[in-house]
């Protein structure tokens, strides 16, 4: 089937087709209402409708933690690799500003979204950090951050020589974020096989 068929056949108004829009460019992570609404410049109820007309049709997906409601598109959803496809084609592709922003919070060796960002609410961790870290920086980025999430994110930071043993020695913790879904922001102590 025509992947404009079928976006066509998926939303039904300019607010949804933006939402999808987005959620096709940015990487593939939980976006709260409130930071849609505020990177598509709409009004949040008109965001958080359309987000419930998308999980009812199917290519997205929400979940909600202490109240709140998070979405990102739907992996299981039949037609979404044809959308992908096609997307990749003709659509543009979104900076995420969080990922530009844990790139400058020091010499950041690593970053990994977990927990809430992935769509796993009940894990322990939302980000863990790599490397030397400025406290200053990541004070003020979790609060952007958490505003934006609408709750508390959850941290880890590690120097690279405990990751790394944690990782090479199936640390439970670690193994927590890498067998769940997990978005790799950087990686340079990359496991060699």
């Amino acid at each position: 089937m025509n992947p404009i068929i079928m976006l066509e056949n998926i939303v039904d108004s300019k607010t949804d087709s933006a939402i999808l829009s987005f959620l096709l460019a940015a990487p593939p992570r939980s976006f709260s209402v409130l930071e849609i609404s505020k990177r598509l410049h709409m009004p949040h109820l008109t965001a958080a409708h359309a987000l419930g007309k998308l999980v009812a049709a199917g290519p997205v997906s929400g979940f909600s933690k202490r109240g709140k409601k998070y979405f990102m598109l739907n992996q299981h959803y039949k037609l979404l690799p044809g959308i992908q496809d096609y997307w990749r084609k003709t659509g543009a592709k979104y900076q995420d500003e969080l990922f530009s922003a844990i790139k400058r919070l020091g010499d950041i060796k690593a970053a990994f979204l977990s927990g809430i960002f992935s769509g796993r609410p009940e894990l322990s961790v939302d980000l863990l950090l790599v490397g030397r870290v400025n406290l200053r920086k990541l004070d003020e980025f979790l609060k952007s951050a958490e505003h934006m999430m609408g709750q508390e994110i959850n941290y880890s930071i590690m120097n690279p020589k405990e990751f790394v043993l944690r990782r090479d020695t199936f640390d439970r913790f670690i193994k927590d974020i890498f067998d769940y879904p997990h978005l790799v922001v950087m990686d340079t102590l990359v496991k060699k096989e």
